[in-house]
């Protein structure tokens, strides 16, 4: 699922949050088998500087990795510089 808001703040900009899950195994005659639910979340705002440059600062968190609720969430910051030609 994708949420975007355009034009905040500065025309040609975007504030985006993503929301989803991995495939996973939900029914196996052998293990593995994923019983938890792996849930990915980035939020990023993509800042418009001119026609051919946008910077693209961005968050984004794995719950329960691997399908596994004994995993740590990661947590990762993301700087994305975009160029367009």
């Amino acid at each position: 699922m994708t949420f975007g808001f355009t034009d905040l703040g500065k025309e040609g900009s975007l504030l985006g949050l993503v929301i989803g899950s991995s495939p996973k195994v939900i029914d196996n005659d052998n293990p593995p088998q994923d019983n938890d639910t792996a849930w990915h979340l980035e939020d990023f705002y993509r800042y418009q500087i001119n026609d051919n440059i946008s910077i693209n600062p961005g968050i984004l968190v794995v719950i329960n990795p691997e399908h596994e609720e004994d995993n740590d969430t990661i947590t990762v910051g993301i700087v994305r510089i975009i160029f367009l030609f």
